[in-house]
């Protein structure tokens, strides 16, 4: 009789600790947020601005912590199939997800937002560029993306291509990219006078590059998906911050960095 006091208390202390190790980890505070769980986001670098801006704002909202890895479609796809890692997928292109459904890793996917394609130049367009063949001329400095690595330079190719004007300008390319960003920082330092980039490159640029209308760009427009990957170890959380890109929230910021949305 003696001993049933401390034995009771013994008990009552180790159900207590366990009740402690239960309740640590990965959790939700009072507000409903969700404590100490992390997500990964793959982005194209042409959509770095928009992205964070997004992830920063559900970040805010779930305190769930946001990673990023920004790169050509390309080298994203290589990644996320060579590391089964990863969370959520944003390409430049939906094209681009090709290579990641071949390998059954795309769990969900949703169109968000037209990419517009249009031919940019430096302000006050001193190499006189009105239409697609002024890209061929002699003299004129063109950049391209790479084909290889980011969807504005395989629309940029297939455009030329179609128009029969792709070897005349090939002569002219000073420099092909793998990012679209890389695009814009050679137009706006002088070192192209002519590059077909994305219409929300441009928005951060006003003062130093300008828009030449080619109508035929409205027939390359592309569309940015967001997609779930199948390696996520955080399924239903991955799902909340891809609905989140489609939400009212994410479509204002969306719009303040030029992108327009898909059609419901």
């Amino acid at each position: 009789m003696v001993f049933v006091k401390p034995v009771r208390l013994l008990l009552g202390l180790l159900l207590s600790g366990l009740l402690v190790l239960a309740g640590c980890g990965k959790s939700q505070d009072p507000a409903g947020k969700t404590a100490g769980h992390s997500l990964l986001i793959y982005s194209g670098a042409g959509l770095k601005n928009p992205v964070e801006e997004i992830g920063a704002a559900f970040q805010a909202q779930t305190g769930i912590k946001i990673n990023y890895t920004f790169s050509g479609a390309a080298q994203l796809n290589n990644q996320i199939i060579l590391t089964k890692q990863g969370d959520v997928y944003l390409p430049g292109d939906i094209a681009e997800l090709k290579p990641v459904k071949e390998k059954d890793l795309v769990a969900w996917v949703k169109n968000v937002v037209y990419h517009i394609p249009v031919l940019a130049v430096p302000q006050g367009n001193p190499a006189g560029i009105r239409q697609l063949t002024d890209l061929g001329r002699p003299g004129v400095r063109v950049a391209l993306g790479d084909p290889q690595a980011v969807p504005i330079g395989k629309l940029a190719d297939q455009l030329l291509q179609e128009k029969g004007l792709l070897e005349a300008v090939n002569k002219n390319v000073v420099v092909r990219t793998p990012t679209a960003n890389e695009l814009v920082v050679y137009l706006s330092t002088g070192q192209a006078d002519a590059a077909i980039i994305w219409e929300e490159n441009y928005q951060g640029v006003k003062d130093k590059l300008e828009m030449v209308t080619i109508p035929e760009l409205m027939d390359y427009v592309k569309t940015v998906p967001v997609a779930v990957l199948e390696c996520s170890e955080e399924k239903e959380l991955a799902q909340r911050l891809a609905d989140f890109f489609t939400s009212a929230d994410a479509h204002q910021i969306w719009q303040k960095w030029g992108y327009k949305q898909v059609n419901r």
